[in-house]
């Protein structure tokens, strides 16, 4: 039996954004922590991604602002050689016209150590793509 409901495209169309956008942050974290010389070509391809009003709760409970997370990824650039970054089970948990909120899994291995998180992100427009305005990690364990 075919299913006959319409394909809403745009709703399409922002979750592929958001996948993409998740996976191109956490390709340049990758490389900002594990490459010493392309972590700061990394870092400054990495910090647009966000919007000047990004805040973000972390694995301990912490709420910080974007320049304490810029000041991290700077004091981190390539000091995890080694590190592998997995992301998966992304999900649209809400959407409206301004934005989109996606949830998925952060999986960490290090010198074989491997930690997890939970994390919600949400996006909002910007011309033709997302900025990340805020991030609540949890971890797993």
């Amino acid at each position: 039996m075919q299913d006959n409901k319409p394909i809403d495209r745009d709703i399409d169309i922002d979750i592929g954004i958001a996948e993409r956008s998740i996976h191109r942050v956490h390709a340049l974290i990758h490389t900002v922590f594990t490459q010493p010389a392309g972590a700061q070509a990394a870092l400054q391809a990495l910090m647009p991604q966000f919007s000047p009003e990004f805040s973000m709760v972390t694995t301990t409970g912490r709420l910080v602002g974007l320049d304490d997370v810029e000041q991290m990824f700077r004091r981190a650039a390539g000091q995890r050689p080694g590190l592998e970054i997995c992301v998966c089970d992304m999900q649209p948990i809400w959407r409206d016209a301004a934005g989109l909120a996606m949830r998925y899994l952060e999986t960490h291995r290090l010198d074989g150590v491997e930690t997890s998180r939970r994390s919600v992100v949400i996006l909002k427009r910007a011309g033709q793509g997302v900025l990340w305005r805020y991030l609540h990690e949890t971890a797993l364990g």
